[in-house]
């Protein structure tokens, strides 16, 4: 390998604001204070285009923070509404702690995971598996009394334990290296993570969700309406960068424990197994044949007319152990809007078109064939993350259009 080109960070869509003759800083990013104000009277910013202390915080935790601080500025001093609070508003930073998934890959940081040369108070420990795909660095004090930081890859099941650590400045073991090793590569019996007891305790930072707020949700939801995917639209736990959903999930056990109830992982009403669990039935099943049909699992598996969690998830199986064309015969009603549509709806009700793109490679034809579609039906294009070619706007009656288009390359 002769050069490595290294592209990351937030780039800031600023040119209303620089057309508008508003302040932006040298590498982009429109200028604010800690109330969030810009240079014009009036014009508020948040989020990853408000650079705050020329720096511009690329995740949705300090976004959140930002929000309500201009929205309380905005109420008391542009409304005149008096919210009775002791200090005016101020965002004066976050913590940059987030766990995420990129291209198949676990990545996490958090705390002071990249010490300034001239601190003297750090000890560092290194895990790197070079073939295991793994690397994970922890920041401590000196004494290793304190864990300040890390930056863990391949591995992050333990992010969020190591996380509250570094928040709350926990105790750590006798042997700090013992925090070192990946969960993957732990022998013996894998520890399950406690979860805090306390009210208090912050277990959602995302959107500062507090264990208190999910137990007492659970509460007011029962025993028969308390699920998880209920619990996280409610409370907002769990549906930010999802590291804390084990977390949401077992507190959620708890207190249904708690009630006199259990935490049932039947994929819906109508299937008494998870999904893995229905999946490992059909893929063993001696006769393919009685199993090849969402009708003919139902009956033998399950009850009922089936809902619109159980059959895409059916139609999904189905497609990797028969192999056949999902939108054929019976197999079309399986699907969810996107799978039947071959694109994914957005939120107004418009629709995207991602094809296939091998290991992210085009010919020529192929991207003169993108292009040309994109500029015919007047579509918004963008590279994606997973090195594929997204079309935006497209409505539902131009998709047959569109893939026969693209199609003929």
């Amino acid at each position: 390998v002769e050069m490595v080109v290294v592209s990351c960070g937030i780039k800031p869509r600023d040119e209303i604001a620089k057309d508008a003759g508003i302040e932006i800083g040298e590498r982009g990013g429109v200028v604010v204070d800690s109330q969030m104000k810009t240079s014009a009277d009036g014009v508020y910013a948040v989020g990853e285009i408000a650079l705050y202390n020329n720096f511009i915080y690329g995740l949705i935790a300090p976004g959140y923070t930002m929000a309500e601080v201009c929205a309380k500025t905005i109420a008391e001093e542009s409304l005149g509404v008096e919210l009775g609070l002791e200090e005016k508003p101020a965002f004066t930073g976050a913590d940059l702690s987030t766990k995420l998934k990129l291209l198949g890959c676990d990545v996490a940081s958090f705390g002071d995971n990249q010490p300034k040369p001239d601190d003297e108070d750090v000890s560092e420990m290194v895990w790197d598996d070079i073939k295991g795909g793994i690397y994970r660095k922890l920041i401590f004090n000196k004494d290793r009394t304190k864990l300040r930081g890390g930056i863990l890859v391949g591995d992050a099941g333990d992010y969020a334990q190591l996380h509250r650590l570094y928040q709350t400045e926990g105790e750590l073991p006798e042997n700090p290296a013992a925090l070192l090793a990946a969960p993957s590569a732990r022998t013996g019996p894998v520890e399950e993570e406690e979860v805090s007891d306390d009210p208090a305790a912050q277990i959602c930072s995302c959107n500062d969700v507090t264990r208190g707020a999910i137990a007492d949700a659970v509460k007011e939801l029962g025993v028969d309406k308390a699920t998880l995917p209920v619990l996280k639209q409610c409370t907002k736990a769990g549906s930010g960068c999802g590291g804390c959903e084990p977390q949401v999930k077992k507190i959620l056990a708890q207190e249904l424990e708690k009630l006199g109830g259990s935490l049932s992982n039947h994929m819906c009403e109508h299937f008494p197994y998870s999904r893995p669990e229905l999946m490992a039935l059909i893929r063993t099943d001696p006769d393919i044949d009685s199993v090849n049909s969402f009708e003919k699992i139902l009956a033998k598996y399950g009850h009922g007319d089936g809902c619109e969690t159980c059959k895409p998830a059916v139609g999904s199986i189905l497609a990797s152990l028969v192999n056949d064309v999902i939108i054929d015969g019976e197999r079309n009603a399986l699907q969810d809007t996107n799978d039947r549509s071959l694109a994914n709806m957005q939120r107004g009700g418009s629709y995207s078109v991602v094809p296939r793109v091998p290991a992210g490679e085009l010919t020529p034809e192929q991207l003169i064939a993108l292009g040309e579609t994109a500029k015919k039906y007047g579509l918004y294009s963008k590279i994606t993350g997973a090195q594929r070619v997204d079309l935006f706007g497209a409505a539902k009656y131009q998709l047959p259009d569109i893939w026969e288009d693209l199609g003929k390359v």
